[in-house]
């Protein structure tokens, strides 16, 4: 074949790269006696030459000797298989070992002589370690680290870098050996511009350049000195089409034979596949993940009555996630409403049943029915729905002038509550079915009492791994932590419950968990609780938060404490408004011996407290504008941050020193 057919044949159909990267000659003859057809003997040259007729008369003869071997082998009841055989033979290899007849037993003495031909084969050993690694590979990272470790340095690579193409420019998705400096100017770079990865995209053609100097030639003014000394630009093909480039580098003049490139173009081929394998698995990962985050609230009332405060921890182990919820609904009067819940299943659907549930659920309160009655017609609602799933829910009412409160439960595990003293109950509930199972089913409805600082916890099977160790021992588990923490920060015990859940890499259920503290009915003295909000990227508003807190700590006579709140809020809003697309929100809250703080933004990220170190140093991208928190890690008597609803929640605390 020669180069301009090639040029054709590979425009004509780009997936032909994968198979013949190079020029190749290919001649194939048929297989066959007068009796059968076996099939044909095909043999590539790589690179191509002439072929003259005596060597073509030479492989029909062998080609017809080997069809009556093969007949003569069927005759004599052997089995006759297409043997695996080496992809590539090269000239330098020892030769493959002579071929006998069968031995009279039976043996296959062929057979077992192609075996240890191909089991000297380092090339099919590549491919197929290559293989094995990429069907495990979920997240394009994992991609990027198997091109590394079965590609790049089996070939004596120093650097690897993997780009997808996304609207018309290429995203680094992964490197391993390039500086920074060099995985920045290849990302965001576009299609349209001169530079050989680029070029490799567009024109769906591998350059390899010996050396750097090889390199400026074709790319003048190309800067690449400081990277490597031998380049490879390497189109990856996916479903027909160019979807990235793969970029190889050397520190020494390298010169690849045929067969090598041959053999890099055949593992890259795989590597383009798994790279689009997983990014649609992300993409559709993220929009469940975002689906259900977008139904969850974003951030919980703020009531003297009650400190509330939420967890969500998606399933990591599954390809999707699941329908766990959780909800804070005002009622009419002086109430509010606890709901948790859990649609079966791990999919879309299951996150768009539980927005369905979720919006019933609120709708039905909002009219001022009783939990009962709210799971009797949201259950209605679902049975409509035309769905297989099924969903569990509990529903708390409690009046905030009495402490009272109304459980009802569809097929859910009853909350766990603990008092003052850390005793704990969990309440006997007479639970319906679970929704969508019973269009009749009837909910019934327990009243119980809170005690003023005892707590409530409303949770999901996946907190404590419930499903694996019953319900009893997780309602134990959660007991235990909660009578442990009765003193403690209601955030803090959050935190302690999602910690005791699965580890991430294993949990392969949703998990949620609603908290809240009973502060106590309305004769009791109140603690003062404030609220204030600014809106996304409005840095000017910081200031302005900063005199609200002065007047209002002036107003609490806690004047004491001006100074260094004033800094703490200013250095934790700022960081939200730089990095959260979305309005913060600032909450205060008196106790009788210290200030608590929150701020609520919507970006899931924890910040990061560190210290100044050069900009090469790991983790230091990754910082949330840390060096403000150590400010706050100074000052602060307690701090942390913690998931709430779609974002987090940072905090703090001050101590209110004793009156003289």
């Amino acid at each position: 074949m020669r180069n301009a057919d090639y040029e054709k044949l590979i425009r004509d159909d780009p997936a032909l790269v994968l198979y013949m990267p190079f020029p190749v000659l290919v001649i194939s003859v048929p297989l066959r006696t007068q009796e059968r057809r076996f099939g044909a003997l095909n043999l590539r040259w790589i690179p191509p030459r002439p072929v003259d007729a005596e060597e073509f008369r030479y492989l029909a003869t062998v080609s017809d000797a080997l069809a009556l071997d093969l007949q003569t082998f069927i005759e004599q009841g052997v089995a006759v298989e297409a043997p695996f055989v080496p992809l590539f033979v090269s000239a330098d290899e020892p030769a493959a070992p002579a071929v006998t007849a069968p031995a009279a037993d039976g043996r296959d003495d062929w057979q077992s002589a192609v075996g240890s031909s191909v089991a000297a084969s380092t090339f099919v050993y590549q491919l197929l370690e290559l293989a094995s690694e990429l069907t495990a590979a979920v997240r394009p990272r994992d991609v990027v680290s198997i091109a590394w470790t079965q590609v790049a340095r089996p070939l004596g690579g120093r650097a690897v870098m993997l780009c997808l193409v996304e609207s018309a420019r290429l995203r680094v998705v992964g490197s391993a050996g390039f500086p920074k400096e060099a995985v920045r100017r290849v990302n965001g770079l576009p299609l349209s511009r001169h530079a050989p990865e680029a070029d490799t995209v567009v024109k769906i053609a591998p350059m390899f350049f010996e050396t750097a100097q090889d390199l400026r030639a074709s790319y003048p003014g190309l800067d690449r000195d400081e990277e490597g000394q031998s380049w490879a630009f390497l189109p990856l093909i996916a479903d027909g089409r160019a979807i990235g480039c793969c970029v190889l580098v050397f520190d020494r003049p390298r010169r690849m034979r045929f067969d090598e490139r041959a053999l890099l173009m055949l593992m890259l081929g795989q590597v383009g596949q798994s790279l689009e394998k997983t990014r649609a698995y992300e993409l559709e990962h993220a929009l469940a993940q975002g689906l259900q985050r977008g139904l969850l609230p974003r951030s919980l009332p703020h009531l003297a009555e009650v400190d509330i405060t939420a967890r969500y921890l998606p399933a990591t182990a599954g390809p999707n996630v699941g329908g766990d919820w959780y909800d804070v609904v005002p009622l009419p009067g002086r109430g509010v409403g606890f709901v948790i819940g859990d649609v079966e299943g791990h999919s879309l659907e299951a996150a768009g049943i539980m927005g369905q549930i979720r919006t019933a659920v609120r709708s039905y309160a909002a009219e001022g029915h009783d939990p009962s009655t709210v799971l009797s017609r949201s259950n209605r609602l679902i049975t409509e729905l035309d769905t297989d799933l099924f969903a569990t829910c509990c529903c708390l009412w409690l009046d905030l002038d009495t402490g009272g409160a109304a459980v009802a439960s569809a097929g859910h595990s009853p909350p766990v509550l603990s008092d003052r003293d850390g005793l704990t109950t969990v309440p006997d509930l007479l639970a319906g079915p679970p929704l969508g199972v019973d269009p009749g089913a009837v909910y019934p409805q327990t009243e119980i009492e809170l005690s003023p600082d005892g707590m409530i916890a409303l949770y999901t099977d996946g907190l404590l791994d419930a499903r694996r160790v019953g319900p009893d021992a997780a309602a134990e588990r959660l007991s235990r932590h909660l009578a442990e923490g009765r003193t403690r920060n209601l955030e803090v015990v959050a935190d302690q419950l999602i910690g005791v859940s699965p580890p991430q890499a294993l949990r392969e259920d949703d998990a949620a968990l609603l908290l809240l503290r009973y502060e106590g009915a309305p004769e009791r003295p109140h603690r003062r609780v404030a609220r204030a909000s600014v809106q996304r990227h409005d840095l000017q508003r910081v200031g302005h938060i900063r005199h609200v807190l002065r007047d209002l700590l002036h107003d609490w006579d806690l004047d004491v404490l001006t100074d260094g709140l004033e800094l703490m809020a200013s250095e934790v809003v700022t960081n939200a408004l730089i990095h959260a697309q979305s309005e913060v929100d600032v909450r205060l809250r008196e106790y009788p011996d210290r200030l608590r703080v929150e701020v609520r933004d919507s970006d899931p990220h924890p910040p990061v407290p560190v210290a100044f170190v050069g900009p090469d140093e790991p983790g230091n991208q990754e910082a949330e504008s840390g060096r403000g928190l150590l400010i706050v890690d100074a000052l602060a008597s307690a701090w942390g941050s913690s998931p709430a609803g779609r974002g987090k929640t940072t905090w703090f605390e001050l101590d209110i020193p004793p009156s003289p």
